[in-house]
């Protein structure tokens, strides 16, 4: 019998309520970094397309409140060669777009509420050609203008804490450049050296695990399964995060996040990225919905959970999808369909897949709108030590050890030089 936790135990009487659904992306680009189109023409792009909460994350560059100018880093001059602008709201701009007054050129906006925004969050290691990108919320401008060390996530990650804030890894399979190679993903090696850096620094909450279209980034859902494997035995989840890491206007509805908060305010924002009380969403996932299948209408979303623990089960119904998947240890173990996108119900008796769960599931619905993910739901039968001892001592094949090898040397030597230079 198995002891669940739920991570939207303290939130599942708001899941019903779609006023208590916040459309979100916290991670996104202007011209003050490296992307195509101003901070104003961002903006105007999340108020169309009914997002609720913005954080821009610019690659080296504490975020500001969008009426204050970001602070200029010389190495992004070059943008006034490429676009020759940049823009922040006005006044004005801002308390009306913050109220849900703004009225825009393509005036598209359905909600009544406003578009709020997230100060103090960045990108570390702005110039990094390894992507070995970490994004800090609630900290301070001490990684502000710092280049990065290639293959290093320790120096902000470390700094971040220190100054009390949280963090999450961005698009980690772009760096083990899984994109032709997604075994990458399952190299124990690799694994390790995300989990090392999972287990020392609690105030990273986790990994992105969708980002824009899942071109480079599409086995970092596989990657999340192996991280949840080896760190929830230990006690330590892992938090599945989706951002469209927008550089232009047509990218900001690739991927997201639906927030389940009682009100919005920053306190109630920070304490449901600390518990993972929101589902990742994108209408690209090309290992789960196809190499070339593009989300259009609404996406699915959750409208109902409920834990049964004395009954062993748990049941979730969505909305605009067709199919809903329970996975366990990376694997679908349960799959209930219906005819076309609408409502949708299924519940899993755990009891009937004691085989094949280690330590947790996830469930993943699937629509024409594209992908909606849970967090895991940490199940413990008083045995999880056990399963993580087993895949410790698993023996690798002659194959198997040469392709660790070779996967992990850039990761592990190059990693390992590095850190102790620092």
């Amino acid at each position: 019998m198995y002891k669940i936790k739920n991570p939207y135990e303290n939130v599942i009487s708001l899941i019903e309520n779609g006023k208590n659904h916040y459309k979100t992306n916290l991670h996104t680009h202007s011209t003050y970094s490296d992307a195509n189109d101003t901070m104003t023409q961002m903006i105007m792009g999340f108020y169309d397309n009914d997002f609720d909460i913005v954080a821009f994350a610019e690659h080296g560059i504490l975020g500001k409140p969008w009426n204050e100018e970001p602070t200029h880093i010389p190495f992004f001059n070059f943008q006034y060669l490429w676009h020759g602008k940049r823009s922040f709201l006005t006044e004005e701009q801002y308390r009306e777009i913050k109220a849900g007054t703004y009225k825009t050129e393509k005036n598209t906006r359905t909600k009544a509420r406003g578009l709020q925004d997230v100060p103090d969050a960045i990108e570390c290691n702005m110039f990094t050609i390894m992507k070995n990108h970490v994004n800090g919320y609630f900290t301070d401008n001490a990684y502000e203008g710092v280049q990065g060390l290639e293959f290093d996530y320790e120096i902000p990650l470390s700094l971040i804490e220190k100054s009390g804030g949280i963090s999450h890894i961005n698009h980690p399979t772009d760096l083990l450049q899984a994109r032709k190679r997604p075994e990458c993903a399952k190299v124990p090696e690799n694994i390790e050296f995300f989990a090392d850096l999972l287990r020392k620094y609690k105030s990273c909450m986790g990994i992105e695990v969708l980002n824009m279209y899942d071109k480079p980034n599409r086995s970092d859902r596989i990657l999340w399964d192996e991280l949840l494997k080896a760190l929830i035995p230990e006690g330590r989840t892992v938090l599945g995060f989706a951002n469209s890491d927008a550089h232009q206007v047509d990218q900001i509805d690739t991927a997201f996040m639906d927030f389940i908060l009682p009100e919005y305010s920053l306190s109630n924002l920070r304490r449901s990225m600390e518990k993972g009380e929101f589902f990742s969403v994108a209408r690209y996932a090309k290992n789960e919905l196809g190499e070339d299948f593009k989300g259009e209408g609404p996406v699915p979303q959750v409208i109902s959970l409920n834990v049964n623990e004395k009954e062993q089960e748990i049941s979730l119904c969505g909305v605009n999808c067709h199919t809903i998947e329970w996975i366990a240890d990376g694997e679908v173990i349960q799959c209930d369909k219906t005819d076309g996108d609408g409502k949708t119900v299924s519940t899993i008796k755990l009891s009937d897949y004691d085989d094949k769960i280690s330590c947790y599931v996830r469930a993943q619905m699937l629509g024409r709108g594209g992908i909606c993910l849970t967090q895991a739901f940490i199940l413990d039968d008083g045995n999880t030590e056990r399963f993580k001892k087993e895949v410790m001592k698993k023996e690798l094949t002659e194959k198997e050890k040469k392709k660790r090898k070779f996967y992990s040397k850039k990761i592990g030597v190059i990693y390992g030089k590095i850190t102790k230079k620092i």
